[in-house]
């Protein structure tokens, strides 16, 4: 049969009679057992490198956990076994692959077409593979066809089949990757900020497939009969009408995602992102349900994993911020020297949150229902859970804050007790907000033109969240870096080694702090945490913090007030900071950074050169890429 001549069989659809199309409805020239098998196959790779990925995460905590258990009481010398290099295979993995920016350099600094305009990051050598490999097999999948159909319209509509197929059957992964609560966090102990990455990626392979299972659709119904025709079924039929919406929509997504539209109009873009993604998951889920087409089980584990994942989001707002005892959480904003907000949510329960975790921070008079994530600076808890009382305490606290002074950083007394068992109170929680644009922007401003630059105001947070869990405390050095506010990441960190390390609770033995800023006015950020960390028993003997201040105002604010405590003038150069910290080592040695992005490429490439130079040296990196 001619492909210009439809199979014609009169049957109503609705109110108006048409035809039923050999091609261009239905199963005709699609091939279901390839498609099956197809997707099998997919399920099989995806899960098997799931699979390996978990075993060398367990092999990886076991490891640190050895470590950790056989190092906690040894002294230098006895962690010497832990500092050396002892497979240059898992070097050369970590340095070449691993830890490895696609290029020579750049990773998380932003490419910029001008200084207004970005558009993004550059994956790193592992994470090219991966999207590489996965992006070939789709195309590989696509053009997986009986070419020895003499009808090309028979080809064609494989095409269609095995596109669309492949469309839906991503979109359960590009779904469950963009959730804050996604259970493969945990379980492959792998950041958000990956499946972030990958989820965009996931999104360009759904919309491609997308884009091509129409206009394969669209040939075919072209040449059974016309454009005219065409159009009218897309007009008339539901099932074309719905399945049209899920593409215009995913061609939407498309469209407004680049980074320079994301990054310039962020709360914009997530509203629009949010209603795009609704209506095509809508177009699709009605396109696969009229026909009652197989792919719809797995719009429904769409779906549910969509509902499940807001649920949890919701409950865990609820559950931190309210209590029916003690009302609901309270926020003060306090404006600092350098356009930040030390912002402070007193929740009314006492919760209990780790190191280098993250939130959601709610502000419904500046951002309405949005959210916006930041890592937290600091916990603590307290008494004071009315707004009257932590006003006058914030007031207080904007009094005395100063930048870091010599007797400020070397008192000596604090109550170890009080830390290790704390009252069963309120817990407050610390964030350090710098003034870019938008919402952090507003929030400054009103701060700062408050009666003494304080405000309370109605604010929510949902949280915590964890990045990927890494056994800091089994590491005899730690060296942290910092640059600007990302010194929230290492603050709670550094607390929390000190303390551990004075208990016998850590292999650590030395900690380095590293903060780089521009002024010394950012100092003022964290002077009253910095102060009580600085209190911490053994602190002298374990801790050693750094600042580097690349444009101070006078060279008389660079003081180092100890050997412990040292303040240099002029930009952080980890190279040179590492070369004086390994030789001196105790154990193996974790480097950690969280930054701009140009700052973490410093500090990674510094890392990636020392590594197979006989010490063991492990990367991380804090970052979010949105």
């Amino acid at each position: 049969m001619a492909a210009s001549q439809p199979h014609i069989a009169a049957r109503g659809y609705g109110t108006n009679s048409t035809y039923i199309y050999e091609y261009s409805r239905g199963l005709g020239g699609v091939d279901v057992p390839r498609d099956v098998i197809i997707t099998r196959i997919i399920y099989s790779s995806v899960v098997i490198l799931a699979f390996s990925i978990f075993c060398g995460r367990i092999a990886q905590i076991s490891h640190a956990f050895l470590r950790q258990i056989t190092s906690v009481t040894a002294d230098r010398r006895q962690q010497t076994f832990w500092s050396q290099e002892r497979s240059a295979w898992w070097a050369n993995m970590k340095k070449h692959l691993l830890y490895a920016p696609l290029g020579r350099k750049r990773h998380n600094r932003e490419i910029q077409l001008s200084s207004a305009v970005g558009i993004g990051t550059l994956p790193s050598r592992f994470q090219t593979i991966l999207v590489a490999l996965y992006f070939a097999s789709q195309v590989a999948y696509c053009l997986f066809l009986d070419y020895r159909v003499n009808e090309k319209a028979a080809l064609v509509a494989e095409i269609r089949g095995r596109s669309g197929t492949l469309a839906v059957l991503n979109m359960v992964p590009l779904f469950l990757l963009a959730a804050r609560n996604n259970p493969l966090i945990s379980i492959l102990h792998i950041s958000f900020d990956t499946y972030n990455l990958l989820h965009r990626w996931l999104g360009r392979i759904v919309v491609i497939e997308s884009i091509v299972h129409t206009v394969a659709w669209a040939v075919n119904a072209v040449a059974e009969q016309d454009v005219a025709d065409m159009l009218a079924r897309l007009r008339n039929e539901p099932f074309f009408a719905w399945g049209l919406l899920g593409t215009v929509a995913m061609l939407f997504l498309s469209l407004h995602s680049p980074s320079p539209i994301r990054h310039a109009f962020y709360e914009t873009f997530l509203h629009l992102h949010q209603l795009a993604a609704l209506l095509a998951f809508l177009g699709i889920y009605a396109h696969l349900n009229i026909d009652s087409l197989p792919q719809r089980s797995w719009a429904h584990v769409i779906a549910v994993i969509w509902l499940l994942e807001r649920s949890i989001r919701l409950f865990r707002l609820v559950h931190l911020n309210f209590s029916p005892r003690h009302g609901s959480t309270n926020m003060t904003v306090q404006a600092l020297p350098g356009e930040a907000c030390r912002v402070t949510f007193h929740l009314p329960k006492q919760v209990d949150i780790k190191p280098g975790c993250h939130v959601f921070a709610y502000i419904p008079s500046i951002s309405w229902w949005m959210s916006h994530p930041f890592s937290i600076a600091w916990t603590e808890n307290s008494n004071k859970s009315s707004p009257s009382t932590a006003m006058t305490q914030h007031i207080t606290d904007l009094k005395s804050s100063s930048p870091l002074t010599p007797s400020s950083l070397e008192k000596q007394s604090f109550d170890l007790d009080a830390y290790l068992e704390p009252a069963h109170n309120p817990t407050q929680v610390s964030l350090i907000i710098g003034a870019q644009k938008g919402m952090t922007r507003r929030l400054y401003n009103l701060a700062n033109t408050s009666p003494l630059k304080t405000l309370t105001i109605p604010g929510y947070i949902e949280g915590p969240y964890g990045s990927h869990p890494t056994n800091v405390a089994s590491y005899g050095t730690a060296v942290l870096f910092s640059a600007g506010a990302g010194i929230t990441h290492h603050l709670q960190y550094t607390r929390d080694l000190v303390l551990r390390a004075s208990t016998g609770r850590a292999a650590t033995r030395r900690v380095y702090l590293i903060w780089s800023v521009r002024s010394t006015d950012h100092l003022a950020w964290i002077s009253a945490w910095m102060d009580q960390i600085l209190r911490l028993p053994n602190r002298r003997e374990i801790l050693v913090v750094k600042l580097f201040v690349s444009k101070p105002r006078r060279a008389a604010d660079i003081v180092s007030p100890s050997a412990t405590v040292q303040m240099h003038s002029g930009r952080c150069r980890p190279d040179v900071v590492l070369d004086e910290i390994l030789p001196v080592r105790v154990g193996a040695t974790l480097v950690s950074v969280c930054g701009p992005g140009a700052f973490a490429d410093e500090v990674r490439g510094a890392a990636r050169k020392r590594i197979g130079q006989g010490a063991v040296v492990d990367f991380v990196e804090e970052a979010f890429t949105w």
